[in-house]
C-alpha cells in the first residue's frame, strides 16, 4: 500500500501528489475533500475525485492531472431527494447544496460526500444521485465500510446505514435502490422506503416474504443496492424514556409512489405505458414522459374539456371545452406540430382502444367508431343502442364498460375480432350488491378492473376478458390507500411519514373536490383513476398522482349466517380459540352473555354447537361473571368443544376481582378493578388436592392518577402481552421470553384511541373507538412494540383474530363476517390468483412483500 498526501493546487487545477509506502489514505481540509476510485488492474488506471465548490467534481490521474470537471447541479435538479426531513427545531437549512468530504463506497463509481448538514451517494459512471439525506444538521463524523455508513451526530447518536439488519446475510441482495432513515430516539415508529422506476424484484428469502412500501422515483435503472438506515444505541449518562433495541427493519404495508401534478388540480387521469396525461379543472392538458428521474410537465394543450388516450398512446382525442367538439391526433408527439382533425361535433366523453373510439354526446347518445389506426385517427361514427345515459366508458382488451349518469354500471357482451361492436348491454349486479356508488371505472391490461367510489375507496376486479367481460369475482376488492397512524414526537420515523400524508387522502380529497366542481360544470366526467403496465395510478385533489408498485392485498368482508340461524341473527361477540388444532380453528360465539356457540371455521355450512354456561357470562372462554367469579372450560386438541366448567380458585388473591383474564398456551394473565395486573403458569384446573398455581402480582404502568389498565390480551403462543387502559392508551409488556415470562417493563404504544385490542401468533389488530380496525406491522421479539399503526378497510362491532391472522368481526348491526383477501400482483406478465385467501396478511414475517 501506498501514502498518498494531496494538495490542490488552485492556480493551475492540479493535485500534487506525494506518496510513500503501506498505507492508502486521503487527506484533506477545510470544508470539501478528495478520495481514490481505484482501478482493478495497474496504478495508471486509478482516479482520483476531489469536491470543488459550486457543486462541481474534479477528476484526476495518478499524477493529480485534472481530466474532468464534472458539474453536478443538473443531477441535484432531478426528483432525488427522497426523504425531504424538515429536522427538528431550529436545524440549519444552508441556501446552496454543496458536496463535501468524500470517500468511496460500496460500488466502483459510487461516492460519498457529506458535510454538516447534509450526507449524498453519487454514482460517477452513471451521473445520477443515488440518494441523499439533507437538512439532518450537526453532522461531526461519516464512515463507511464494505455495505455500511455510520453517521456520528453532535448529541453522541450513532446510526448505521446498511442493506439488511446487523447479522442477517442478504444473498442474494435487494434489487431496488433506495435510501431509508431512522432514528435512535423512537422505537414504536416507522421507516419508509421508495423503489426504482424499473419494477419490482422477485422475493425469495424467508425473511422477506412481504413489505410493500410507499415508493418514490429514484433515478436509474443500473441502481440496484437498497440503503437502510438504522439506529444504533450508543450509552448515555441519562436514561432515556423508552428503550431502544435492535429490532427487524420495519417497512410500510403498501407500495405507493408519490408525484406532484401539474397545473390546477386534477380533473382527469390517462396513462399509457410511455406517457401520464393530466387535465386540470382550468381545461389545462399536461404531459409528462414516465422517466427514471420523476416526471416532467409540459402543457400540451388548453381549453379541453377531456381528453382520451389509446392504451397504446398512438392515438389521442380531445374535447374543446367551448364547442363540445373532439378532435383527434395522431402521431403523438409532445414537441413539435401537432394537427387535430375534427372528429365529432357536441361530445361529451370519448374512450379508446387502438383501433375503436367510443363516444358519449352531449344528448346522451352512444356512438362508436372502429378501423382506427395511426394513418386515420378518426372515422364515421356508427351510433349504438344504450339502455340510458351514459356518463363514462372505458375499453381495454376487447371488453367494454359503461357508467350511468344514475351510477350503475354496464358491461357490453359479444365484443370480439368479428364483432367490434358487440350485442347488448347487460347490468353488473356485483357493485350493486355491495351498495358501492361508482364515480369513475378504468380497465387495466391483465383482466383488472379499477373504481373509484363515492367515499373516496378503491376497488378492483380481475380476470375480465372478452368471453367473460364480467370477470371472475362476483365481488370487489377493496385496496386500503390511507391511513398510516404514527404519532411519536421526537422521532425521525414520523418525519419520514410525513411523505406520505398525501397518500392518506389520495382519494377522498379528489372527490369531494370533483363533486363540488360538477355541480358547476355538469357536462364535466372525473376520471381519477388510470392503469398501465408499472401499476394503478390514482390523483388526488392536492395536486398528486399516485401509482401503487409491487402486489397489493385486497379486502373483502364475506357476511356469515351459521347454519340454523337467519342473517337477521344479532351477535354480541365472537373470540377464537388459542388451543391448536389440526386443521383450521375453533369460534365461539354468542347471541346473548347467556348462549354461547362453538364453530369450526373450516366448516362450510359453520354448524353451531351449543355450549351450556355456568352463569351469565361476562369474558367469553375463561367464563367470568358480574361477581368476578371466573370458571374454566378444559380445551384440548382431541376435544376442541371441552366436556364442563371447573371453578377457578381464586381465594389466594381475596376479596380481589379480576376484570379481564387472558389465556395463552402455558401462562394466563388478569387485571383487577385497581389495574393491578396478575400473573400465573398453568391455563388448566389443577386438583384441588394438589398445590395450586400462585398468582404473581405484576407491577403496572406508570400512569397518571386515574388512569389504569383494563383489559389485558396474550397472544396464544405466550410471546406477546398488550394491555388497554381507560383513555383506550395501549401498552405492550416488553422482555417476554421463555427464561423470563412475565416480562421486564411496560411501554405505551402511541397512534389510536382503541377499545378492544386483539393478538394472533405474531402480531396485534385493534378495533378503534369509533370501529375502525387496524393492524400493527413490525411486531418481532427483538421490537414487541412494532413500527406503525395501519388501519385495514372494514368496521365492526367487535372483533377476534385466530392464531394465523383471520379476521372475523361483529358488523356494526349485529351481524357475522369473516374477512377474505386478495393478492394482485402488479405485473403484466404475472396471471392474477383465481382464488381467495383468507390470511393474505400471512406474507408479513416481520418483512412485507415488496
Amino acid at each position: 500500500m501506498r501514502l498518498y498526501n494531496f494538495t490542490v493546487n488552485m492556480s493551475t487545477g492540479l493535485l500534487n501528489a506525494k506518496c510513500s509506502e503501506y498505507l492508502l489514505c486521503c487527506c484533506s481540509s477545510g470544508r470539501f475533500g478528495a478520495c481514490f476510485l481505484p482501478a482493478l488492474c495497474k496504478q495508471s488506471d486509478l482516479q482520483v475525485f476531489a469536491a470543488r465548490p459550486g457543486l462541481r467534481l474534479w477528476r484526476s490521474d495518478i499524477r493529480g492531472q485534472v481530466e474532468h470537471t464534472r458539474q453536478l447541479k443538473p443531477l441535484f435538479n432531478t426528483q432525488f431527494e427522497l426523504f425531504p426531513r424538515p429536522g427538528p427545531i431550529g436545524a440549519y437549512c444552508p441556501e446552496d447544496r454543496q458536496v463535501g468530504l468524500l470517500s468511496c463506497f460500496l460500488r466502483d463509481g459510487w461516492i460519498l460526500s457529506w458535510n454538516e448538514y447534509s450526507i449524498y451517494v453519487l454514482d460517477c459512471l452513471n451521473e445520477v444521485v443515488v440518494g441523499a439525506l439533507e437538512s439532518s444538521g450537526d453532522i461531526v463524523s461519516v464512515s463507511c465500510c464494505d455495505n455500511e455508513i455510520f453517521i456520528l451526530k453532535g448529541d453522541r447518536d450513532v446510526i448505521r446505514l446498511s442493506n439488511g439488519p446487523e447479522g442477517l446475510v442478504m444473498e442474494p441482495p435487494f434489487q431496488q435502490s433506495g435510501l431509508f432513515t431512522s432514528s435512535s430516539r423512537s422505537r414504536s415508529s416507522s421507516v419508509t422506503s421508495y423503489e426504482s422506476l424499473h419494477g419490482n424484484t422477485p422475493v425469495t428469502t424467508s425473511c422477506e416474504l412481504s413489505c410493500r412500501r410507499y415508493s418514490a422515483p429514484l433515478g436509474q435503472e443500473g441502481l440496484q443496492q437498497e440503503l437502510v438506515v438504522k439506529a444504533i444505541r450508543v450509552k448515555k449518562k441519562r436514561r432515556r424514556q423508552g428503550k431502544q433495541e435492535d429490532g427487524q427493519i420495519p417497512c410500510l404495508a403498501e407500495s405507493w409512489m408519490g408525484y406532484s401534478g401539474p397545473g390546477c388540480g386534477i380533473l382527469s387521469l390517462q396513462v399509457t405505458d410511455r406517457y401520464v396525461w393530466c387535465l386540470d379543472f382550468k381545461g389545462g392538458l399536461f404531459c409528462s414522459g414516465l422517466l427514471e428521474t420523476g416526471l416532467n410537465w409540459q402543457r400540451f394543450e388548453d381549453n379541453v374539456h377531456q381528453v382520451a388516450l389509446s392504451p397504446s398512446g398512438n392515438l389521442l382525442w380531445k374535447v374543446e371545452q367551448r364547442s363540445m367538439t373532439a378532435f383527434a391526433c395522431a402521431k403523438v408527439s409532445v414537441k413539435g406540430k401537432r394537427h387535430w382533425y375534427k372528429a365529432v361535433e357536441q361530445t361529451a366523453f370519448v374512450a379508446l382502444s387502438d383501433d375503436s373510439a367510443w363516444i358519449i354526446r352531449t344528448n346522451g347518445d352512444l356512438y362508436l367508431q372502429t378501423g382506427l389506426s395511426v394513418d386515420r385517427p378518426c372515422a364515421r361514427s356508427v351510433k349504438v343502442d344504450s339502455p340510458c345515459v351514459f356518463t363514462q366508458v372505458c375499453v381495454s382488451g376487447g371488453v367494454v364498460w359503461a357508467l350511468s349518469e344514475h351510477k350503475a354500471l354496464f358491461y357490453r357482451e359479444g365484443l370480439n375480432s368479428y364483432c367490434s361492436e358487440g350485442e347488448g348491454w347487460k347490468y353488473d349486479t356485483v357493485s350493486e350488491a355491495q351498495g358501492l356508488e361508482l364515480m369513475c371505472v378504468a380497465l387495466a391490461e391483465g383482466g383488472t378492473a379499477w373504481a373509484l367510489d363515492a367515499s373516496g375507496s378503491l376497488w378492483f376486479r380481475t380476470g375480465i376478458c372478452s368471453s367473460r367481460p364480467q370477470g371472475d369475482d362476483d365481488h370487489w376488492w377493496q385496496i386500503s390507500i390511507s391511513n398510516y397512524v404514527v404519532f411519536d414526537q421526537g422521532s425521525l420515523f414520523q418525519t419520514l411519514l410525513h411523505a406520505t400524508q398525501s397518500v392518506a387522502t389520495v382519494t377522498r380529497a379528489p372527490v369531494e373536490r370533483v363533486v363540488a366542481f360538477l355541480s358547476q360544470h355538469s357536462q364535466c366526467q372525473p376520471s381519477l383513476v388510470s392503469a398501465n403496465g408499472s401499476g394503478v395510478w390514482v390523483a388526488s385533489g392536492r395536486n398528486q398522482l399516485h401509482l401503487a408498485r409491487g402486489s397489493l392485498v385486497g379486502t373483502f368482508w364475506q357476511n356469515v349466517v351459521p347454519r340454523g340461524t337467519v342473517s337477521a341473527t344479532k351477535w354480541s361477540f365472537i373470540t377464537s380459540s388459542a388451543v391448536p388444532h389440526r386443521e383450521g380453528t375453533f369460534l365461539w360465539l354468542a347471541q346473548s352473555r347467556k348462549d354461547l356457540f362453538c364453530v369450526w371455521d373450516q366448516d362450510g355450512e359453520l354448524r353451531p354447537s351449543s355450549i351450556l354456561l355456568p352463569f351469565e357470562v361476562k369474558t367469553p372462554l375463561l367464563s367470568q361473571n358480574t361477581h368476578g367469579q371466573v370458571s374454566i372450560r378444559t380445551l384440548s386438541p382431541s376435544c376442541p368443544f371441552g366436556l364442563h366448567w371447573t371453578p377457578l380458585d381464586l381465594n389466594q388473591l381475596g376479596s380481589v376481582r379480576l376484570v379481564s383474564v387472558s389465556c395463552g398456551s402455558q401462562n394466563v394473565w388478569a387485571v383487577d378493578t385497581r389495574g393491578i395486573v396478575y400473573f400465573r403458569v398453568g391455563t388448566q384446573p389443577l386438583n384441588p388436592s394438589m398445590m395450586l398455581p400462585a398468582w404473581i402480582n405484576i407491577e403496572p404502568p406508570v400512569q397518571p392518577i386515574g388512569v389504569q389498565l383494563v383489559r389485558i390480551q396474550t397472544s396464544p403462543n405466550d410471546r406477546l402481552l398488550w394491555a388497554l387502559d381507560n383513555r383506550g392508551s395501549v401498552l405492550v409488556r416488553t422482555g417476554l421470553s421463555e427464561e423470563m415470562p412475565v416480562g421486564t417493563d411496560w411501554e405505551l404504544v402511541p397512534g389510536l384511541a382503541v377499545s378492544q385490542l386483539v393478538l394472533s401468533s405474531r402480531t396485534v389488530w385493534v378495533r378503534c373507538v369509533n370501529g375502525d380496525l387496524a393492524r400493527r406491522y413490525g411486531v418481532c421479539d427483538r421490537n414487541p412494540a412494532g413500527d406503525y399503526w395501519k388501519k385495514i378497510p372494514g368496521n365492526a362491532n367487535w372483533l377476534t383474530v385466530t392464531p394465523e391472522d383471520e379476521l372475523w368481526a361483529v358488523t356494526l348491526i349485529g351481524g357475522l363476517s369473516r374477512r377474505l383477501t386478495k393478492l394482485l400482483p402488479q405485473s403484466p406478465c404475472r396471471p392474477t390468483p383465481s382464488g381467495s385467501s383468507l390470511n393474505g396478511d400471512d406474507v408479513d414475517d416481520e418483512w412485507e412483500l415488496i
